[in-house]
């Protein structure tokens, strides 16, 4: 796609945003508390525990934020061009997750449509138990169900949804938290991967509704590239079961495939790989997988910043998860 044809995505007031490992100026949109060390506890946000890493905190900020509302179980706010929603309601992993996943989408969607950004950009799922129950029963698979029927209720195709992680946590809440705007980003998928959306039935009876990356420009020419949970997949199957850092080895390979493709997309020629404009979040089944993982992805990718948390991936034989924040901005690292 070139750039002709990838200006319509932009407009004159293209969101300010910047995302930062802390605070670094302006006021926070949206923000993840990721500190709390140890495995006992559960890290405020996101509800799983921090490993290690470069930093604790991540900030998506805007100069001026506006319209902070805060209720019992969330918030949301907003800015130039953006929205931040949370939402947190008590879950069990013995339940099925389909009446509260259709509930939370379809609040999340009649949310940002009466706010005036009805565009999904980026989701986080954070859920007790995504593993437990055996075939469809799977929350997992359950919660796909709900999702899929609050999309569709709502005129929502699949193939349009936006980069989404859904990732498994210890404790007894269903944290969502997502960014939307006035305007739609671009979805980018994987050559190497079969899109989500197009899963075969043995993944489930509802296949998973999320892009594998989005494309947002941003004020000063540049282009946040908001990278999904990306795992050790090729086409639709697991790769390297049973080898955690094969498995790493082929996350970051899916991640770089993705930034190469938005770059071609959209004309810009900078490094394809993370780096110092990066923050990769690691999801990791096991804690003793952290530190090896660790050391392959910083020798990969040098300078980029780290953050590990421990949390089950959505299937069971994967053990390991990248996501990514990644700018696009002219060949600057």
């Amino acid at each position: 796609m070139s750039w002709t044809m990838t200006s319509s995505l932009r407009a004159a007031a293209d969101p300010p945003l910047e995302v930062s490992a802390g605070n670094v100026g302006g006021q926070p949109l949206l923000g993840f508390d990721l500190g709390v060390r140890g495995v006992q506890r559960a890290a405020a946000g996101t509800g799983l525990v921090w490993l290690g890493g470069d930093f604790e905190r991540e900030c998506w900020s805007l100069p001026s934020v506006t319209g902070y509302t805060m209720t019992d179980d969330g918030w949301w706010a907003h800015g130039v061009g953006l929205m931040s929603i949370a939402m947190v309601r008590a879950d069990q992993r013995e339940e099925d997750p389909e009446p509260l996943a259709h509930a939370l989408y379809r609040d999340l969607i009649e949310r940002v449509r009466s706010a005036g950004f009805p565009e999904l950009l980026r989701i986080w799922n954070f859920m007790p138990g995504i593993n437990y129950g055996d075939g469809d029963r799977e929350r997992y698979r359950r919660f796909c169900i709900g999702r899929g029927r609050a999309l569709a209720e709502a005129g929502l195709d699949d193939s349009a949804m936006c980069a989404a992680t859904a990732i498994g946590s210890d404790e007894d809440r269903f944290r969502l938290f997502a960014l939307a705007g006035h305007r739609r980003g671009l979805a980018i998928e994987n050559p190497r991967q079969v899109p989500a959306w197009a899963y075969p039935r043995r993944y489930g009876p509802r296949s998973p509704a999320f892009a594998r990356a989005t494309a947002l420009p941003l004020a000063g020419g540049r282009f946040g590239l908001l990278i999904s949970g990306t795992a050790s997949v090729i086409g639709h199957a697991t790769a390297h079961p049973g080898d955690v850092l094969a498995q790493a080895d082929e996350a970051a390979t899916n991640v770089e495939a993705l930034i190469a493709v938005a770059s071609d997309r959209l004309d810009h020629p900078g490094p394809r790989r993370p780096g110092l404009t990066s923050l990769v979040r690691v999801y990791v089944r096991q804690p003793a997988d952290w530190q090896p993982i660790e050391a392959r992805l910083r020798a990969r990718w040098p300078g980029v910043r780290l953050a590990g948390l421990r949390g089950d991936i959505c299937r069971r034989d994967l053990l390991v998860e990248i996501e990514a924040w990644h700018e696009l901005n002219h060949g600057r690292d």
